[in-house]
């Protein structure tokens, strides 16, 4: 088969080398504003990798499965708790994602729109005392 330009021939040590699949942050955050699961979201950002020539029927290398979809919303969840134990700066507390999402109106240059918040529930351990919320905004900036 004709080679893609994003393959690079090297003579008898390897046969094909391609750009490496590693960064998907951007897609599980999506993934995860949609409610997507990890199964559906490989599927789709797999066939994007597919559509931009990453991959290809002889190659698939870089094709992104499910496990890396998990570990990468691990991740980001991970960091955004991060985030906001150094702006809360509490001794102990637990951070829940429920997936409740709201649909809030909001008035901008005399219009309504509708920006749609996720609630995150900061909650104290031991006794499970609620701290309070944090609301993530999807809307358009």
């Amino acid at each position: 088969p004709p080679l893609h330009k994003s393959e690079v021939v090297l003579h008898g040590i390897f046969p094909t080398v391609a750009p490496v699949v590693t960064e998907v942050s951007a897609a599980v955050r999506t993934l995860d504003r949609f409610g997507i699961s990890d199964r559906e979201g490989a599927a789709i950002v797999s066939a994007a990798v597919q559509d931009a020539g990453i991959i290809s029927e002889c190659n698939v290398l870089n094709a992104v499965d499910r496990n890396k979809i998990r570990r990468e919303r691990t991740k980001a969840r991970t960091t955004l708790l991060s985030q906001v134990m150094k702006d809360y700066d509490h001794d102990q507390f637990g951070l829940y994602f429920d997936g409740r999402k709201d649909r809030t109106l909001s008035m901008e240059d005399n219009r309504r729109k509708v920006i749609i918040e996720e609630h995150i529930s900061l909650v104290k351990e031991p006794g499970s005392e609620y701290i309070g919320h944090v609301s993530v905004n999807f809307g358009r900036p």
